[in-house]
């Protein structure tokens, strides 16, 4: 079997600062392949299938996105034509099969070229749905997903929805934008979710997120199946991009200008992983060892930020303490401030679930493109 190392479909680069590898998808399916954003596993333990999202006319703001893979056993790109979501899908780590909703209804597509995509459940759930979930994650039974439900301008709703019955267990809902519904690795009775700015359909107006009574940023909030919330106050009272540490108990967060942050939600404790950067998102190996996070490069237009904009990608080895930088620069490729780009191509890495490499999107090869870097390699330089 083939690997993104062996693969023809994928070219090595190397960064001309710091010389670190990595490795595009450069045989083109579709104008845009683009990985998945940071929270979702994209690729199978036994590393044969890697999914991704094509476009082939990305100028439509909000448009639902197709999937394809790679399938590394065979070394060719399968675009599934069948497939339209507005949610990140889930892939299983062990069959490859992925997971996604449109409209009220969720659907399964399995691996191989002569499969189809089929509905399994329908939600009944009254007035319109944007979209049923930000990213769907699974409950230990495999049976239930976290959704966070958005309805136009009515908030969202929070819980987990039977795969197998359609069956919705309402857990709470919010007036205000309350996304990024994360179920809880070890407890399917706790998700992680967050208050997100968001552009009210009726007049256009952006709602940005509100602070407490007491000047509180509350962007990071724990949701219970019985209802109850909990704000989490974050280091500098900002934060942004969360995601869940593997044995349940913490998660961690990006804070823009200052570094990223963790949160004990067993004993309330800060944790401080690194300071001095700027991190846009982030993630980490299931050991909390191993970083990898992405950062705006906003000096061309005086710090504002827009979509398209500049990044880069880093990597932090938190038992050497060396940092490593990965791509210096991802370009904007013509975008900025008044002409932005219509999707959302941030690098949004993520270790895959063997941990054996980083999956990311990538614009410096001119266009909109899926990476993947060695972990092993980039362990090796930052030892």
């Amino acid at each position: 079997m083939k690997t993104p190392m062996t693969s023809k479909l994928f070219t090595k680069v190397y960064d001309p600062v710091s010389g670190a590898p990595h490795y595009v998808l450069t045989a083109k399916a579709a104008e845009y392949q683009q990985g998945f954003y940071f929270i979702n596993n994209s690729m199978t333990r036994d590393g044969r299938y890697l999914w991704f999202m094509p476009t082939y006319n990305p100028v439509y703001v909000g448009a639902p996105r197709m999937l394809g893979y790679v399938d590394f056993l065979t070394d060719e790109i399968v675009i599934c034509h069948d497939t339209y979501t507005n949610t990140l899908a889930y892939i299983d780590p062990d069959t490859g099969d992925a997971y996604f909703g449109y409209g009220k209804s969720l659907y399964k597509r399995e691996v191989g070229k002569d499969k189809k995509a089929f509905k399994l459940c329908t939600l009944n759930i009254p007035g319109y749905v944007m979209s049923l979930a930000t990213h769907l994650t699974r409950t230990s039974d495999k049976n239930h997903f976290f959704l966070d439900i958005r309805r136009q301008d009515f908030g969202n709703i929070q819980g987990l929805v039977d795969i197998r019955t359609g069956e919705f267990a309402k857990w709470g809902e919010c007036a205000h934008c309350m996304n990024h519904g994360q179920i809880n690795p070890k407890n399917d009775e706790l998700a992680l979710c967050a208050y997100d700015a968001w552009t009210r359909l009726s007049d256009g107006v952006k709602v940005r997120i509100p602070k407490d009574e007491n000047g509180i940023y509350q962007r990071l909030w724990t949701v219970c199946a019985d209802g109850t919330r909990k704000m989490h106050p974050p280091m500098h009272n900002y934060a942004s991009h969360e995601w869940w540490a593997d044995d349940g108990k913490k998660f961690y967060y990006c804070c823009d200008r200052y570094g990223i942050y963790g949160i004990n939600i067993e004993t309330g404790e800060d944790i401080t992983v690194l300071e001095g950067v700027d991190p846009w998102h982030a993630h980490c190996t299931k050991d909390e060892s191993l970083f990898v996070y992405d950062e705006k490069k906003l000096e061309r237009y005086n710090g504002v930020w827009y979509r398209g904009c500049p990044s880069a990608l880093n990597f932090y080895n938190r038992n050497t303490g060396k940092h490593l930088v990965v791509v210096s620069e991802m370009p904007e490729n013509g975008h900025t401030p008044e002409n932005q780009n219509s999707y959302h191509i941030d690098p949004h890495p993520r270790f895959t679930e063997n941990e054996e490499y980083i999956v990311f999107t990538t614009t410096e090869l001119g266009g909109c493109d899926l990476a993947v870097a060695s972990v092993a390699e980039l362990k090796e330089m930052t030892q």
